[in-house]
């Protein structure tokens, strides 16, 4: 690709809306009568064999879509600012400025403003998750070692079902 990489956000338009989800239907069963589960892009007389992980996203794009969301693509080499990387954290700014200046997500200064890269967000989030993933799973380790940990109430919480015996 020769075009420059550009963040651009889609509006799907009122009349559309409709539209999306009976498209993705249609797509839908006309693959599954032919048998034939392979994700393609046709593009006039051009057709791409898509991934089975793009396919899924496009999928939730036209999802979203059909919700009438805004759907943005965005590079990973993009800048944001300070407000817009709290957003995207679901943090307040001055608890991003915070993280910034403990050195927790790397950023540069254009004269008085700080500015993240994507990436750089994306992977701080990605560290959250796992530090909090590995948080609960500690939780839940050291109540079963003290005994506090009733397995048969989490099987019933996970699956909604108070029978249940998994």
């Amino acid at each position: 690709m020769s075009s420059a990489l550009e963040d651009r956000t889609y509006l799907p338009e009122d009349d559309l809306d409709n539209q999306y989800g009976e498209m993705i239907q249609s797509l839908a069963s006309a693959a599954a009568a032919e048998g034939d589960f392979q994700p393609r892009l046709v593009m006039g007389s051009k057709t791409i064999e898509l991934p089975n992980e793009i396919a899924e996203l496009l999928g939730q794009v036209a999802e979203a879509m059909q919700q009438g969301l805004a759907v943005t693509v965005a590079p990973k080499s993009r800048e944001l600012s300070t407000q817009q990387a709290a957003d995207l954290l679901g943090i307040s700014r001055p608890t991003l400025v915070r993280l910034l200046e403990e050195g927790k997500i790397p950023f540069m200064k254009a004269r008085r403003h700080r500015r993240v890269m994507l990436s750089d967000v994306l992977e701080f989030q990605k560290r959250q998750r796992h530090r909090a993933d590995q948080a609960l799973s500690d939780m839940v380790a050291d109540a079963q070692a003290f005994g506090d940990y009733d397995d048969a109430y989490l099987s019933e919480a996970i699956s909604g079902d108070p029978n249940s015996k998994h």
